[in-house]
């Protein structure tokens, strides 16, 4: 029986969402492996509380900045973290490897996976102080690397899944091994998205109280929810466009009540947090509306569901790299600010390219990562 930690946090919803998605893609192969997900704040908590509670805080300031949009600081919290991942080489921070690796005393697994970026120097160098010959693989999940160190670190023993040409590029550019550089098709998502959907259209209408003539529009930014699923409700509203909207508000009880108080021409209801990712609805949906991030403009394309992502700001570092993948795929459009939104999405529900660019950028990258798993770990016997 193998052994495999993957490693996420809890900084938006992306990293844990691809870490449940790779785990279940994993146990469906091999059920009888031992495969668990592991928060990083948790493994730098343990008998090093101080920087588990500084990586504690700088994550709950960020869901903070990420549900008002209002992103303080966020360029100085990746310096930070970036800082931090690099000087876990040096003799002062051996104190923080030693701490960390505590975490492993008596199960240090086969195999680490990451999800994460900006830490994994330190983590593997601190599950190595308990095994050695851990196999230790970084799996990006962005388009591309936002700045130098963020994914990438040469220095530090480890194999990359990598899906497309951007972060090929990147890798190569970092100076990171070509026997470490491992290619995927696409980026890891749920396999139930693969699926065919348990509900349709129309027992979906039964449920949510859904106008059956109107095209389905599912808003969707996170399981943080942000105040933009309100302002892009708000928007469509205001411009009369006819269609249903599913607002996907994840934690965020309060944007639920101000979601479920719009007065709207057509159905429009808040959706809260459920643990299930949305492939019903996506299945379901003419359009998807949310932000340019990863998990979700792959969960559109494996759908086939016409993307409309509204320009990130405060995130542009992170998120660029997945608005020009969208833009350059020809899978939805990229809208530069909220009032921009009903107009794309009218373009998407009325122009014809859209389905075919879908089936074009279609990938099975979780499954291709499943692969290189295994094989690695095969390696290691």
């Amino acid at each position: 029986m193998k052994s495999i930690d993957i490693v996420y946090f809890e900084a938006g919803s992306g990293h844990k969402t691809a870490a449940e998605g790779l785990r279940r893609a994993v146990l469906e192969r091999h059920p009888d492996w031992d495969c668990r997900m592991v928060d990083l704040a948790e493994i730098l908590r343990y008998d090093w509380a101080q920087a588990g509670r500084l990586v504690c805080l700088l994550i709950d300031q960020f869901n903070a900045c990420m549900r008002r949009e209002k992103y303080v600081g966020f360029r100085a919290m990746v310096g930070l973290a970036i800082w931090f991942s690099r000087m876990s080489s040096t003799y002062w921070f051996y104190l923080v490897r030693w701490g960390m690796s505590q975490y492993w005393r008596g199960r240090c697994p086969d195999m680490i996976v990451s999800v994460t970026p900006m830490f994994n120097a330190v983590l593997y160098q601190a599950a190595r102080r308990m095994r050695p010959d851990v196999v230790c693989v970084t799996i990006p999940v962005d388009h591309e690397e936002a700045r130098p160190g963020y994914w990438f670190e040469p220095h530090i023993k480890q194999h990359y899944l990598l899906a497309g040409r951007r972060l090929l590029e990147q890798a190569r550019l970092a100076g990171v091994d070509p026997a470490e550089i491992h290619t995927i098709s696409g980026m890891i998502i749920d396999p139930g998205f693969y699926g065919a959907p348990q509900r349709s259209r129309s027992q979906l209408d039964a449920e949510f109280g859904l106008d059956p003539t109107l095209p389905l529009g599912v808003i969707s930014f996170g399981c943080q929810g942000t105040v933009n699923v309100l302002r892009i409700a708000r928007q469509i509203a205001a411009e009369g466009l006819a269609i249903n909207l599913l607002c996907l508000c994840g934690k965020n009880q309060q944007l639920q009540a101000d979601v479920r108080d719009l007065k709207t021409p057509h159905p429009c209801v808040a959706v809260g947090f459920r643990p299930e990712p949305p492939c019903d609805l996506l299945y379901a949906a003419d359009v998807l509306i949310g932000k340019p991030g990863t998990m979700t403009l792959n969960e559109a394309i494996i759908t086939g569901t016409p993307f409309v992502a509204l320009e990130s700001d405060g995130l542009k570092p992170i998120q660029e790299g997945n608005e020009v993948f969208v833009v350059e795929t020809g899978i939805g459009l990229v809208a530069g600010s909220v009032e921009d939104v009903p107009a794309a999405v009218r373009q998407v529900l009325t122009q014809p390219q859209y389905p075919g660019n879908l089936q074009r950028a279609r990938h099975t990258g979780v499954f291709d990562a499943v692969d290189h798993i295994e094989q690695l770990l095969g390696d290691a016997n």
